[in-house]
């Protein structure tokens, strides 16, 4: 009895999940990861603290496929040293059987860094964005997504990162 009430319910969550990733359908969320460590530079603790935010919304234009467009923001400060930027680009993202995602995009990428009011330089460039995850269903269209990405810079800014977020996104039909 146990395992049919455990496969009956496996089985509704899968046809649920794909009930919100079919074509016509759009998302609309947002992901984060936050992070904050103590960093001693010539013997003077600072405390470095950084905030990611990614905003997204898509439309799936075949079942389990989306696209749209990612907007974000970002910060990181170290002391007096400040270091902001935006970025907006397209994405995709498929999801397999309804219950996984993998997803890519590209982000034009724009910032500055400061110390205390001044700017000491600008950059800019481009993040090339690889992604999976799983999203979790707290109810008919609102979904926890727990992920992993991996950025690669370009431009001014060739920097790599690998990175666990988690977002909320809402499904329409």
């Amino acid at each position: 009895m146990k395992k049919l009430l455990l496969i009956t319910m496996i089985a509704t969550s899968i046809s649920f999940a794909q009930a919100q990733t079919s074509e016509g359908g759009w998302l609309a969320g947002a992901s984060s990861n936050l992070s904050f460590s103590s960093t001693s530079i010539d013997g003077v603790d600072d405390n470095q603290s950084n905030f990611n935010l990614t905003g997204r919304a898509g439309y799936f234009v075949i079942d389990n496929l989306a696209a749209g467009l990612n907007l974000g923001l970002s910060s990181s400060k170290l002391g007096d040293f400040k270091t902001s930027s935006t970025t907006i680009g397209p994405f995709a993202r498929y999801y397999v059987n309804g219950t996984f995602y993998v997803g890519a995009g590209y982000s034009v990428l724009s910032g500055k860094n400061e110390s205390g009011s001044t700017t000491v330089s600008e950059f800019d460039g481009g993040n090339l964005l690889l992604e999976a995850g799983y999203p979790i269903w707290i109810v008919e269209n609102v979904a926890v997504e727990p992920g992993i990405s991996y950025t690669s810079g370009t431009g001014d800014i060739n920097r790599s990162t690998l990175a666990l977020s988690v977002g909320f996104m809402l499904y329409f039909q």
